[in-house]
């Protein structure tokens, strides 16, 4: 899979590699996922990227000047994210861990960003992993954490916002 690339910022119009393992976001998604982000935070601040996957979320993130973080167990997708950053030239923090071992110790830290961002793979349970992140606490008060999921699914919280086959869901973390 090929042709994924920045779509705004410093880094727009790089071309991205992508893992096989990856499932990039569309870019109908991240189009509205930033344009929505731009309208909320008119100055970026700390941004968590969960999955990342090829990184489309988190450099295009980084991109549009947020302070980045990528979280990445899959060691080829680890070692092309860290590749897409020299390429793009963003400085963005790379974490090769599993998400759940990573939630864990930056709630123990203390560690909060403004957004967190996941899409797990569709074959775990994206609800309880969605949860997961809610109840890890490492989301600022009045931050969103969002959920990327198949348009079908509907969870029973956030609010929900569909482009074609996906869709994310958004809650704004209790001030």
């Amino acid at each position: 899979m090929g042709g994924v690339r920045i779509l705004g910022g410093a880094a727009k119009g790089r071309k991205l590699q992508v893992p096989a393992s990856a499932r990039p976001s569309p870019v109908r998604l991240r189009k509205a996922l930033f344009d929505y982000l731009r309208s909320r935070y008119p100055v970026p601040g700390d941004f968590l990227d969960l999955y990342a996957g090829s990184g489309a979320i988190g450099l295009e993130a980084a991109s549009e000047g947020w302070n980045a973080t990528l979280v990445e167990k899959d060691p080829e997708a680890v070692r092309l994210l860290k590749a897409n950053a020299q390429t793009t030239g963003l400085p963005v923090q790379v974490v090769p861990k599993p998400v759940e071992r990573f939630l864990r110790e930056a709630a123990a830290r203390g560690e909060q960003w403004d957004v967190a961002f996941m899409a797990p793979p569709y074959p775990i349970d994206l609800l309880e992993a969605f949860q997961n992140l809610l109840e890890a606490g490492v989301v600022r008060p009045g931050g969103l954490a969002i959920l990327q999921h198949p348009a079908e699914l509907h969870l029973p919280f956030g609010d929900r916002r569909v482009y074609g086959k996906n869709a994310f869901t958004v809650m704004e973390v209790e001030p």
